[in-house]
């Protein structure tokens, strides 16, 4: 049986009433969610002594309004009929269980993304990918999700003014028009600036430097964020080069040269070099993952 069921009670400002099992009612999207949450953890951690029972149904309670206020009002009718869905309270189920137990961190705010992100998807692949990033998320260190938010970064992240993707003009040495005072010189100093300087872009989804730690490839790989047989087709020396306007990027010498924060971030998961780097290509399941972290952040949108 589906956890909630329509009651046939009316209620006022355009809301319509679900029942929860147990006779409790809600008329609006955030008191649903943080039913949902709390119905979980009552059923995963009722054994709980008090106190400790207290804490978990809290972190359930303001878990569930955090993803309630994140998902779009106008959305409101879509999302009642998904919260009846039992895939979706399964993935609930999942992520509240996780958060009740560790508390609020960098993997709460992953886990956070990737539901209402699932919540907000219609597409049958998608959803399967989200529920395997959800589950991987939780074999995942810290760390390791940084990393990846890393790769993502020099592989997939495009810098924008307003609606023009500056990245591809630099790629192509090219200008726009409606961008008159970013001449082609000016965006490479915007992508130098990108990964030579820590704090114009890493420090907002990596923190200080001093807190990332050594990679584990080898587990990366058994955790299943990775191919284990593939390589990039552009490597980071012509991927860079292309971006920051460099013809001088030959070897790793001259790239670390370059870009001195890249090469710091690379030091501190234990990249020796660029070869290497290469050779750690993320699979779906990984940019999901990702791609999630930095919208937590605020980096992405």
């Amino acid at each position: 049986m589906s956890l909630f069921e329509k009651s046939g009670q009316s209620v006022g400002d355009n809301s319509s009433a679900i029942q929860v099992t147990g006779d409790a009612y809600f008329g609006n999207t955030t008191t649903e969610v943080m039913a949902i949450c709390q119905l979980m953890v009552k059923s995963e951690m009722a054994s709980l002594r008090e106190d400790a029972f207290a804490l978990v149904d809290s972190r359930a309670q303001e878990f569930g309004h955090q993803i309630a206020e994140k998902l779009s009002k106008d959305v409101d009718e879509k999302l009642r009929a998904k919260l009846a869905d039992p895939d979706i309270q399964y993935t609930l189920n999942q992520a509240v269980v996780q958060v009740a137990r560790k508390g609020f961190d960098a993997k709460s705010e992953l886990l956070k993304e990737l539901i209402v992100t699932k919540i907000e998807n219609d597409q049958e692949d998608q959803s399967i990918l989200i529920d395997q990033a959800l589950d991987t998320t939780s074999r995942l260190t810290t760390n390791d999700i940084k990393f990846l938010a890393f790769v993502y970064f020099l592989r997939s992240i495009n810098k924008m003014v307003g609606s023009i993707n500056i990245t591809e003009l630099a790629e192509k040495k090219s200008t726009h028009f409606s961008l008159p005072n970013i001449s082609l010189e000016e965006n490479y100093m915007i992508h130098r600036s990108m990964y030579a300087v820590y704090e114009t872009d890493y420090i907002k989804f990596l923190g200080e430097h001093f807190t990332l730690k050594r990679l584990n490839q080898q587990l990366l790989e058994i955790k299943g964020v990775f191919f284990s047989d593939k390589i990039y087709n552009i490597n980071y020396l012509e991927l860079l080069s292309k971006r920051t306007g460099y013809d001088t990027l030959t070897s790793d010498a001259s790239f670390y040269e370059a870009f001195p924060a890249t090469k710091l971030v690379l030091d501190s998961f234990g990249i020796s070099t660029l070869t290497e780097l290469d050779s750690l290509v993320i699979n779906p399941v990984g940019m999901i993952i990702a791609e999630n972290y930095l919208k937590a952040h605020g980096y992405i949108s």
